[in-house]
């Protein structure tokens, strides 16, 4: 019995914003769920408690995945992990940006456009939109999540454009001019940042 850090984390050398996210990895339940109760009795000593909302025993095992047998899935660090196939057909682990994240994420967006469309000029919008993006690219650029960032690039794009429009009486763009002014002012694209597994 062993803690695994998740192999994703060492490759991206992310950095936990807090000490108590974790993923224990055991080949047998019987390991988990006694695992499960010491760490329980261990935090009470030091008066503290698993939030029991974020803490959850998942059956996650390739051997069973192969055979058909479903499999769960749990969310770390803004992604859901899951059992998948490979383009050969081998089952792998694949991850997707969390569902609730891309919520969050996409509601920032409009908060921010909404704050800034009528305080800055459409240039320094257009730089900060690209950086935002950018950043999105770069963390969640990886293997298996290609779809999910294309959504997000698109809904972004959608919020940025409709509160664009939204900065005077007058529309600033329709759909058809706002296309090329995108042609003129491009921005990033999706990509693979991080190839996995």
């Amino acid at each position: 019995m062993r803690e695994y850090p998740v192999q994703f984390c060492e490759r991206l050398e992310v950095k936990f914003l807090h000490s108590t996210r974790r993923v224990i990895c055991c080949q047998y339940e019987a390991d988990a769920q006694r695992i499960r109760q010491s760490l329980g009795k261990r935090l009470e000593k030091f008066k503290l408690q698993l939030n029991e909302d974020k803490t959850k025993l998942v059956a996650f095992d390739k051997k069973a995945a192969t055979q058909g047998i479903e499999q769960g899935t749990f969310d770390f660090l803004g992604f859901t992990f899951y059992w998948g196939t490979s383009r050969a057909g081998r089952v792998i682990p694949k991850l997707k940006t969390r569902a609730k994240t891309m919520r969050a994420k996409l509601k920032k967006v409009k908060e921010w456009v909404k704050q800034v469309r009528n305080q800055q000029p459409l240039k320094e919008i257009w730089k900060t939109f690209k950086a935002k993006l950018s950043g999105h690219i770069q963390y969640y650029g990886v293997s298996h999540n290609s779809v999910q960032v294309k959504h997000f690039l698109y809904g972004a794009t959608r919020i940025v454009f409709k509160w664009l429009n939204r900065r005077s009486q007058r529309k600033s763009f329709t759909w058809e001019q706002f296309q090329v002014f995108l042609k003129m002012n491009p921005l990033p694209e999706t990509k693979v940042v991080h190839r996995m597994f």
